[in-house]
């Protein structure tokens, strides 16, 4: 007998998004469903899997329709995320898939549909199967444009070229990209951090409608767990997030930037001294919602300390790791 907790999503949650077709601001539901999850579970930042249990397709349906209930009356986004990958047969069976569909197709309120992938999962007819909606948006954890970092720090196990293949096959079908990029995974200093998620947004803004910057935070039972309790790595600045923001906006006025400070403030996640933190983090949650860059170069006013203590820092990145090191 199936676990009455399989018939409930891990997580949803009623929020505000930047709607990039109408150039507004409108409420989106996220739904987190609770699947058999991740095939891969071999990355190096990820516990997400943990998430997992052994669901049925009917439990599935039935997180689905018992997230709904909380939809707002009027037009919303809807973002149904599985901890792994939506267009994985494994987890979303091809008939769960259209029924899903068909349950998001009645409700004519819902104006965008965002679903997240590995890319190898990616098809023309999958994507087919989920064009119900006006705006259609296929997310792909890309983590960094860099092959070695991706595949030898974060071990994501899919190359820049499959990010391509992929993405150009959701753009040709009609639907939009969403490309997470990863602020400071292992074994890469403060300031190359910075400059390979801005270095790496250039390289994805051609295929992507959003570039999301993820902020790497600690999660439990995982291999930078192993290394951030050895005091092997410190979660990023968002100082450094803030200047990687300003530097990707820059660089292609046609692609939105968007980033959600998970866990921001406290020391497993993104963190300055603990001062600041909440005043950065909300001036980034209403940036999400507005795409107003001057609500970030108003930072600069934020008189802390601790800001001294993050340029000396990237000041010093060259001396400190070596100048032919990431």
């Amino acid at each position: 007998m199936t676990s009455p907790k399989n018939k409930k999503p891990v997580a949803s949650w009623l929020d505000y998004d930047f709607f990039k077709e109408g150039r507004r601001t409108i409420k989106s539901l996220t739904v987190i469903l609770r699947t058999v999850g991740c095939q891969w579970r071999k990355c190096t930042p990820c516990g997400y899997w943990h998430e997992s249990a052994d669901v049925t397709q009917a439990d599935i349906l039935a997180q689905l329709e018992h997230s709904l209930r909380k939809r707002p009356d009027e037009e919303f986004i809807l973002k149904i995320f599985t901890s792994g990958s939506f267009l994985d047969e494994r987890e979303i069976s091809s008939e769960t898939r259209k029924e899903i569909a068909r349950v998001v197709e009645k409700r004519k309120e819902i104006k965008k549909l965002i679903v997240e992938t590995r890319p190898e999962f990616v098809s023309a007819e999958k994507i087919e199967d989920l064009k119900v909606v006006d705006h259609l948006e296929i997310a792909i954890g890309l983590e960094t444009a860099d092959d070695f970092i991706r595949s030898k720090y974060i071990n994501k196990g899919f190359s820049f070229e499959d990010y391509k293949i992929a993405a150009k096959n959701v753009n040709k079908s009609g639907a939009a990209v969403k490309t997470y990029l990863l602020l400071k995974p292992p074994f890469i200093s403060e300031k190359k951090a910075i400059e390979d998620v801005i270095k790496s947004a250039a390289l994805a803004s051609p295929y992507s409608s959003i570039i999301s910057l993820n902020l790497c935070n600690v999660q439990k039972y995982t291999t930078l767990e192993k290394l951030w309790k050895r005091k092997y790595y410190r979660p990023p600045w968002l100082w450094s997030a803030i200047e990687a923001i300003k530097e990707m906006m820059k660089q292609d006025e046609n692609v939105v930037v968007m980033s959600d400070p998970v866990g921001a403030g406290h020391k497993r996640g993104p963190h300055n001294c603990g001062k600041c933190d909440m005043e950065i983090t909300e001036a980034i949650k209403k940036f999400n919602r507005t795409q107003d860059l001057s609500v970030l170069e108003r930072l600069a006013e934020i008189d802390c300390e601790c800001k001294e203590v993050w340029h000396a820092l990237l000041n010093f990145d060259d001396f400190l790791f070596g100048s032919n090191l990431l």
